[in-house]
């Protein structure tokens, strides 16, 4: 009964609209004319290549990504539970004959399993309950063809148009049943499900990247306009199919609990322990104004050792480009960046490296400096030589290593197989444990200094 009445409220929510099938009212954006071609020349231009693929696409509205997909795709299922939003979806493409229209709930949209090579969304799952949200990424599962990918884009902690008032056509005269959830619990809910076919055969989702919306960022100073792309393939050796039940208890409440945790202790994070250390490497001389920086911080060794990414694009008028691997420190960089609103700096997830290389690579992107934290710790000979098939001839690894034991030569036997060349090596640790201490009292933080080694190497190509 309580799933219904949600319904209820969701389709009262969006009949507001129904008879104005516009651009405006997809966005909830009275200034969308502005934002849409770039919003949905960035969708679009991250989706996989769909030629002969077949495509469902969910939530549609007006058609707004419809047509270029029909363009591409071999078919399109184009569904939207508006009647009035279909309608004008139909008008607008009418000249392509490879669309099939349903008016029909997300929730309740009935398709064959393994039926398509990709699940489209636009805006959807926020507008969903938990327990929708987390049937429709089974269904999402079901539906793909193996190796098909899902796309998701979401609002992300606050609506499209921010939390100002400017430009929304939110009501506040009425009630917003939008989920405005945590970037990522989306993140977790898509790496943790396992789904289990027909035939027996176990799934998973490999999910790609996340990363927020240019074009909000650049337009709408929105660092929370988030989205994700997913690939369905096998399962691991060992993996274990799980439970409906399990994984709306993890999205409900584990795992905002645990956000929460680490807002609590990253959010008001004033400037970064490694800043003393990376100073004494870096100055205005050696780094070129308006280069490209890839910074990526695993975190291993605590959620405290990372790089200060507004204060490299603010000392250096820099662009950079910040990789996070765990999703609850990816959502505390996305709060940072909302709150400092420096241009220059993005923000993306990826799982490790190599996904992030593979992202860049597809992208034909170069790097004219690469600064990190423990990035010898994390990675492989291999990946490390992959890393400079994104960098600019001439350009330099900078990156800050602990070290258990301070024994330097499997470090260095790192980057000799890598085949690269240490111009700078200097054991940092007095210093390193210095501006922990420092870091703690300044943000009345429970922590001490480690008992670890720090090494601050440079790499040159």
């Amino acid at each position: 009964m309580a799933a219904e009445v949600r319904r209820d409220n969701f389709k009262s929510f969006w009949d507001k609209y129904a008879g104005q099938p516009n651009t405006n009212s997809m966005m909830l954006n009275n200034n969308a004319d502005e934002l849409e071609e770039l919003d949905r020349a960035d969708i679009l231009a991250s989706l996989p290549i769909l030629t002969n693929k077949e495509v469902v696409d969910i939530g549609a509205g007006i058609g707004r990504f419809t047509t270029v997909l029909a363009e591409t795709a071999k078919w399109v299922m184009s569904t939207d539970f508006i009647e009035s939003f279909v309608s004008r979806n139909r008008e607008r493409n009418a000249h392509l004959g490879n669309i099939n229209y349903q008016v029909g709930d997300a929730v309740n949209l009935k398709m064959n399993d393994t039926s398509v090579d990709l699940v489209f969304t636009n805006w959807l799952m926020m507008y969903l309950s938990d327990s929708e949200t987390v049937e429709f990424i089974h269904n999402c599962m079901r539906w793909l063809r193996p190796y098909g990918y899902v796309h998701l884009r979401e609002s992300c902690s606050e609506p499209s148009t921010g939390r100002t008032k400017k430009n929304t056509m939110h009501d506040d005269g009425s009630t917003n049943p939008t989920h405005y959830r945590f970037s990522s619990l989306y993140i977790n809910l898509l790496r943790s499900i396992r789904y289990r076919d027909e035939d027996g055969k176990l799934w998973r989702f490999d999910l790609h990247w996340s990363c927020s919306v240019p074009t909000y960022i650049k337009r709408q100073n929105n660092w929370r306009q988030v989205h994700w792309l997913s690939q369905k393939v096998p399962a691991d050796l060992g993996d274990k199919e799980t439970s409906f039940n399990e994984l709306l208890d993890l999205f409900s409440n584990v795992w905002k609990k645990y956000q929460l945790d680490w807002d609590a202790k990253l959010d008001n994070e004033e400037s970064v322990w490694t800043d003393k250390i990376f100073s004494t490497i870096l100055s205005p001389e050696s780094v070129l104004k308006n280069s490209t920086v890839f910074v990526y911080t695993p975190r291993l060794v605590s959620p405290f050792v990372h790089v200060n990414s507004f204060l490299l694009a603010d000392q250096f008028q820099a662009n950079v480009w910040n990789v996070e691997t765990v999703p609850e420190y990816y959502r505390t960089s996305l709060t940072k960046a909302n709150t400092r609103k420096d241009q220059r700096v993005r923000f993306g997830w990826n799982e490790n490296l190599q996904s992030s290389l593979n992202y860049w690579k597809q992208r034909d992107a170069s790097f004219d400096l690469v600064v990190a934290t423990e990035l010898l710790r994390s990675t492989t000979s291999e990946e490390l030589k992959e890393l400079t098939t994104i960098m600019t001839p001439g350009s330099r690894i900078l990156t800050l290593e602990p070290n258990e034991t301070g024994d330097e030569s499997q470090l260095r036997q790192l980057i000799s197989d890598a085949e690269l060349k240490i111009t700078k090596w200097k054991d940092v640790t007095a210093d390193a444990h210095e501006a922990q201490k420092v870091y703690f009292e300044h943000h009345k933080k429970d922590g001490k200094s480690d008992n670890l080694h720090w090494f601050l190497i440079e790499i040159r190509l």
